[in-house]
């Protein structure tokens, strides 16, 4: 997802108000009037309005209208939106060709002035060598940064980190309590992890009926890989109709472990 800004400013000029007008008119589904405003205001050197004009036209794959020109543009006036949305173009090859090296560059410039997704895209990068050197341990690094400031994506992939001891030593009880905070943010990634750990005993006592609660919670948030745990914990209670559903739902999602549950059960 591109950083876009969701609320108004205090005006301290024309091309506030026009940015202002440019909100209202998105929340009044009015795209259209939207564009031509974050272009007025983009015009007159307002930064966010910049960030805001490009996500709109990258959502409408409007690559033509220069996007990457704006994200740059909001960059050099300092936008750390700016320099991440740049970043994200250049990562996933969207609007421009794939750069990944430039991507961990635009990352890297947000992440250290302390832009919390930019720090975990960094993470990201480094983690896996996209871009970069592979680097585990300034992976955790950033990840720490961005989960500290409550970014949820980063809270469950620190988790996982500490969970397998990837770039740090493993520690299970740093894995309950990060796995935790996302699951309390709303990550379906951190409520499948704490619903594992909490289902095996591991970071805490076993705890099954709030495992399940966890895992039906990410179900709902289409998390195909706790769709298929859940689906596993009903059958061996003898819930097979459904499980089977569940399965069936997974499967529709490419969990490939649900569909070849589907197939067991049809070859009986």
């Amino acid at each position: 997802m591109f950083d876009a800004y969701v609320a108004a400013i205090e005006p301290a000029n024309t091309g506030d108000c026009l940015f202002n007008k440019a909100l209202r008119s998105v929340a009044d589904g009015d795209t259209s009037r939207a564009r031509t405003l974050y272009r007025e205001s983009a015009d007159g050197g307002n930064a966010m309005a910049m960030v805001n004009l490009g996500a709109l036209l990258i959502s409408e794959d409007e690559h033509a209208e220069g996007p990457e020109r704006l994200f740059r543009e909001a960059a050099g006036l300092g936008d750390l939106s700016g320099m991440r949305n740049l970043a994200h173009m250049h990562a996933l090859g969207k609007g421009t060709p794939k750069n990944k090296e430039l991507a961990v560059k635009w990352y890297w410039e947000a992440a250290r002035r302390g832009h919390a997704k930019a720090q975990c895209n960094l993470a990201v990068m480094l983690r896996h060598g996209r871009g970069t050197m592979r680097d585990p341990m300034e992976a955790v690094k950033w990840y720490t940064a961005s989960a500290e400031s409550g970014y949820f994506r980063a809270q469950a992939s620190l988790a996982a980190m500490y969970l397998a001891g990837e770039g740090v030593e493993r520690d299970v009880g740093s894995a309950f309590y990060w796995y935790s905070k996302a699951a309390d943010n709303g990550s379906s990634r951190g409520m499948y992890g704490l619903g594992l750990m909490l289902l095996d005993g591991i970071g805490a006592d076993r705890d099954e009926d709030r495992a399940e609660a966890l895992f039906r919670a990410a179900s709902e948030k289409g998390c195909s890989k706790t769709t298929y745990a859940l689906g596993e914990m009903l059958e061996l209670r003898g819930l097979t109709e459904e499980a089977l559903r569940l399965y069936e739902r997974g499967a529709e999602k490419k969990e490939a472990r649900c569909a070849l549950n589907i197939v067991s059960h049809d070859s009986l």
